[in-house]
């Protein structure tokens, strides 16, 4: 974590400490959410047992003595906690800095509650991207800002700073920014800014125009009931093809998720084939292929798909490494909470390392490699990967894979999962038991046989082109156009690729 970082995440600490949790203007807290020092102690240390007993790295993405001084700066914030709000501010923190965005805290329904009855949020539905943040709507007195003015700065604090924030706000891998900045475009600011510092009654806003024109605002917060989102028309999660023309062809891949299949009448592997015969029997030569809305699923539905693309089976993984069999903790109190990562029947495909951990064998139906055959047919034309912040887990594995091999060109934003690799796979859930939030820990590490990109990041584009405020929900956006017309252009090797100098119109 870069020292810059190191800054925002103590001077949030010092927040929760100088606020008792919570904003000076947030009322206080109704039963359910109320919590001693000693009962959030209590959630504290257990969180942090299981985290450090159940994560098969905790150090990957930061290093030991930087865990050690933020435990440390925890620790000294808890005597100012007054509820499980309070808490959130602490513990979060602490979980984005570990740098695994399958690691994720649930708030407890009392909290969810809290929020919806007394919560005064955001009045704007924001849309961030590396470059900036952007207004999608408004509500209450912010309904008359029109459509993608930019947010030059919110109480005073630029978009940057703010951006800054937000990783701390939820977890993410490694030290990505884009997969945070999806998660906090649409109405997901105005939330996570309201679990960073409580109710708001006034946010004072500068703001500029698409023509140019500076906004200077003071509005009023509104009910989470007021912040009714327009909803986006529902979508099937399998994958389809459409064609551009006779050669050109456009493949969208919403989900890697079988129970998404299954639940729609279809299955991944059966889908995908007929979506390569296709392909083959009309001698498509080019092909977009769409991960951007795609956050993973059921191992090796990447894989599957990456067979299709690529003849040569992949030794993808180094390695696959869990901590045990079982994973046991004792809070304060000595109340036992374990988890059975294995069973009998995967037990077969572990073998235990020097150090006790158990790590799989290099064998069929998974082990360490794509496929253990061959796909037919395997699609040898030109390929353009539209990928973004949303893409995630299995998604940006197969991202990951795809450059390994140099196989494809990228087109949109920094994927959401990092190239070394990632923990995920099976979770504990495990409830804290005073203020009632769920912490899920992952608990593989799914090491790739390759270094990052550099460490800590994701596949990041060839040709940048983020989605625009002024085209959300649109595929045939910025990012589409370009991989049409770069299908159009002159070459047979992703390397040749001459991405176009601006955004490419309609």
């Amino acid at each position: 974590m870069s020292a810059c970082l190191r800054g925002i995440f103590l001077a949030l600490i010092c927040f929760v400490i100088s606020t008792g949790g919570a904003s000076a203007e947030t009322p206080g807290a109704p039963p359910g959410t109320a919590l001693t020092p000693a009962q959030a102690r209590q959630d504290l240390e257990l969180s942090l047992s299981a985290l450090e007993a159940a994560l098969p790295n905790i150090y990957w993405h930061q290093s030991p003595a930087d865990w050690e001084r933020a435990k440390a700066t925890a620790r000294s914030s808890l005597d100012q906690v007054t509820d499980s709000e309070g808490l959130w501010r602490i513990l979060m923190p602490l979980l984005a800095r570990i740098g695994e965005g399958h690691l994720s805290l649930e708030r407890s329904e009392a909290m969810k509650r809290r929020e919806r009855e007394t919560g005064l949020l955001l009045p704007l539905a924001v849309h961030w991207t590396e470059r900036g943040a952007y207004v999608i709507g408004g509500y209450g007195d912010a309904s008359d800002i029109p459509q993608g003015a930019a947010i030059v700065s919110i109480d005073g604090k630029d978009t940057q700073a703010l951006a800054d924030e937000l990783m701390f706000a939820a977890t993410h891998d490694g030290s990505i920014r884009t997969g945070i900045l999806r998660e906090a475009s649409g109405n997901g600011y105005g939330e996570l800014l309201y679990r960073m510092t409580g109710s708001r009654t006034n946010f004072h806003l500068v703001l500029r125009t698409r023509n140019g024109n500076l906004l200077v605002r003071d509005l009023a917060g509104v009910a989470p009931a007021l912040r009714k989102e327009r909803q986006a028309p529902a979508t099937s999660p399998v994958a389809t093809l459409a064609w551009l023309d006779a050669t050109t062809a456009y493949l969208d891949v919403p989900t890697f998720s079988n129970k998404r299949y299954r639940a729609a009448g279809a299955d991944f592997a059966q889908t995908i084939q007929q979506l390569f015969d296709e392909l083959d029997r009309r001698g498509a030569s080019n092909l977009i292929l769409d991960l951007r809305e795609n956050g993973g699923g059921s191992e090796p539905n990447e894989s599957i798909l990456f067979s299709h693309l690529v003849e040569q089976p992949l030794h993808k993984y180094a390695a696959v490494e869990a901590r045990g069999r079982r994973i046991a903790v004792k809070d304060s109190s000595g109340t036992p909470f374990d988890v059975e990562v294995f069973d009998d029947d995967e037990m077969k495909q572990q073998r235990r390392l020097p150090n006790g951990r158990l790590t799989r064998r290099n064998l069929p139906p998974e082990g360490l490699m794509t496929r253990w055959h061959r796909a037919a047919p395997v699609y040898r034309g030109r390929l353009v990967v539209l990928a973004g912040g949303n893409t995630f887990s299995g998604a940006a594995e197969l991202a990951s894979m795809l450059f390994h091999v140099r196989r494809a060109v990228f087109v949109g934003e920094e994927v959401g999962g990092t190239h070394e690799g990632n923990t995920s796979g099976y979770r504990w859930p495990l409830t804290l038991p005073n203020s009632g939030m769920s912490l899920h820990i992952p608990l593989l590490q799914f090491r790739f046989n390759w270094p990052g990109l550099p460490r800590d990041r994701g596949v990041r584009p060839d040709c940048a082109a983020p989605p625009d405020v002024m085209e959300l929900g649109q595929r045939k956006d910025a990012a589409w156009r370009t991989a049409r017309d770069l299908l159009r252009e002159h070459w047979t090797s992703p390397v040749q690729v001459v991405c176009p100098v601006e955004t490419i119109a309609p």
